[in-house]
């Protein structure tokens, strides 16, 4: 369960790490019929309006060299706190039971079997970590654009619901050492938040994240995306 959830953490501090910064202004190659810039123009729209969101979400993590699979299902919540930054939470249902927070540029990991809270302290990654975090819910087209190389490689159903699958491709050689290519389904039409989204390494391994039951800027609790403690709890500095 442990090593799960520190795996958890580390990809995002490794897929956060040196991606935002680099790269020119510009769109990959544009799909056949032209719609790669209608798309972004959707992602621009939808970034200004974003505050928060809520799922339910399921994880799959691939291992590429024992070809295994590890599946986790829970309900994310995110919010914007101001632009460049967000908070989110993830309560983990299954197979066990954890909370994962992020907020002010520290993840927190907290176990409620062996009563442990487990705390990362990602500040030297702060502005990178939040941009990951928004890709797909309040990342816009433009901000995309400057970091990656986005393509469309075509349309597919998911659960009845037509979606445009786009590939983006880190410009940055010091990111390409942690993300060969992140993934999004978005709808094609209406709202372009994503149904799912693949992060493949360059080991092949990867997670695809898949959410069901979104709901864009839902009244939040003030809060709703804090960790409440046991006064006992267990407090562990893993990396420390």
């Amino acid at each position: 369960m442990q090593t799960r959830s520190r795996r958890f953490v580390l990809c995002h501090i490794l897929f956060g790490y040196g991606l935002i910064g680099y790269g020119l202004v510009g769109y990959g190659a544009f799909a056949a019929d032209g719609s790669l810039p209608m798309v972004l123009a959707r992602m621009d729209k939808a970034a200004k309006e974003f505050k928060s969101m809520t799922a339910q979400v399921t994880y799959v993590t691939h291992t590429d060299v024992l070809n295994e699979n590890d599946t986790e299902m829970g309900a994310v919540t995110m919010k914007k706190v101001q632009p460049g930054e967000v908070q989110g939470r993830v309560d983990f249902t299954a197979p066990d039971r954890k909370t994962v927070t992020i907020e002010k540029r520290r993840v927190q990991a907290y176990f409620p079997k062996i009563n442990t809270l487990q705390v990362f302290d990602l500040d030297r990654h702060g502005e990178q970590l939040d941009k990951f975090f928004m890709i797909g819910f309040g990342t816009s087209g433009m901000e995309l654009a400057k970091d990656y190389d986005v393509t469309i490689t075509g349309t597919e159903d998911l659960k009845g619901q037509s979606a445009i699958r786009l590939r983006l491709s880190p410009k940055a050689a010091e990111a390409r050492q942690y993300i060969q290519t992140i993934e999004l389904w978005i709808p094609s039409e209406g709202d372009p938040y994503p149904l799912r989204e693949k992060i493949l390494e360059p080991s092949h391994d990867y997670r695809l994240v898949t959410y069901s039951g979104l709901v864009i800027n839902p009244p939040l609790q003030p809060d709703a995306l804090q960790l409440k403690l046991p006064p006992d709890v267990k407090t562990e500095y893993p990396g420390k």
